[in-house]
């Protein structure tokens, strides 16, 4: 079978919450230049350089992206993190709202999602654009395998 890509599902909340906190660090982090200019610039620099690295942390969801391959599912989490989850240790797809995800890694930027159930107690939760396809494409490619 052909590979297949799904883009992130992003839900205003998302920009609501990230946006406000990467304005509101680096506002922080260049306070001290605006009240004391004569003050210690290594210090705001490795701050600006930790708010950089909390800003790629909000930011690397939106280049995450779920890819169904003829093994298994392909999930990447964003800049470093991915996971293959191969048909047959899938045990059930389930369709969630929330804003909290049972996963601690997760690839969920909107309400809505996906818990892909898989080995003995392990999930994970996607968010796409298309949901439904999603589930359905996956139980087609797990039928081929004859997984029930």
């Amino acid at each position: 079978m052909k590979n297949k890509r799904y883009k992130p599902k992003l839900d205003k909340l998302y920009f609501w919450i990230t946006v406000p906190t990467a304005v509101l660090m680096l506002a922080l982090t260049a306070l001290p230049l605006v009240l004391e200019p004569g003050g210690s610039w290594v210090a705001t620099v490795l701050l600006l350089l930790c708010d950089l690295l909390v800003f790629w942390f909000l930011l690397s969801p939106l280049f995450g992206y779920v890819e169904l391959k003829g093994g298994g599912v392909f999930i990447k989490y964003g800049f470093i993190l991915k996971k293959e989850i191969p048909y047959e240790k899938i045990r059930g797809l389930t369709f969630g709202r929330g804003i909290i995800s049972e996963s601690m890694m997760s690839l969920k930027n909107a309400m809505d999602h996906v818990n892909i159930k898989y080995n003995a107690f392990d999930i994970t939760v996607v968010s796409v654009v298309d949901n439904e396809g999603l589930v359905e494409e996956i139980n087609k490619r797990r039928a081929l395998f004859d997984v029930r």
